[in-house]
């Protein structure tokens, strides 16, 4: 009888162990953790690449080309900065034509001229796909922008971290 006694008495604690066990090593050796840092996206794309101006007659004598509409494009998913300026001081062409020729404004806002040091257009948080107008439009010197005279220029847009 003390045999049988002690089978149960074991048996019982060796079953328990077996059961519980197991689920107990399972929550300490628990590998399923994840981690994923998201890295700061800032994307942004500019329409049209070029535009090109045409003054006519009337261009000529107001003194100003028509304002062509730039749209910037910007999604990110952390803060972000859009700057503005030009590539250098004058434009490449027959004379040196000054930078602060071109206006730019955004929104139909005050145009302000262009200048190679970056300007702020805008700034913001969260976007996906949002559209930013920015109007350029040139000052004309009818002594010196001759007919038949081009004109060429790079004006940088550039989307940054603040």
């Amino acid at each position: 009888m003390v045999r049988m006694l002690v089978k149960k008495y074991i048996l019982l604690p060796v079953f328990i162990l077996l059961v519980c066990c197991p689920a107990v090593y399972a929550a300490e050796d628990d590998d399923s953790d994840m981690s994923m840092r998201v890295p700061d996206v800032r994307l942004l794309d500019v329409e049209p690449n070029s535009i090109n101006f045409e003054p006519d007659l009337n261009n000529m004598v107001n003194g100003w080309t028509e304002a062509k509409l730039i749209t910037a494009v910007v999604s990110a998913n952390a803060g972000w900065l859009l700057t503005i300026k030009g590539s250098s001081d004058y434009w490449e062409g027959p004379y040196q034509k000054p930078i602060s020729d071109i206006y730019w404004n955004l929104a139909d806002g005050e145009f302000l001229p262009l200048s190679t040091q970056s300007t702020e257009v805008v700034s913001g948080g969260l976007s996906n796909q949002s559209g930013y107008p920015i109007n350029i439009k040139v000052k004309l010197d009818i002594s010196r922008d001759l007919p038949g005279d081009y004109y060429y220029y790079s004006v940088i847009i550039e989307l940054i971290a603040p």
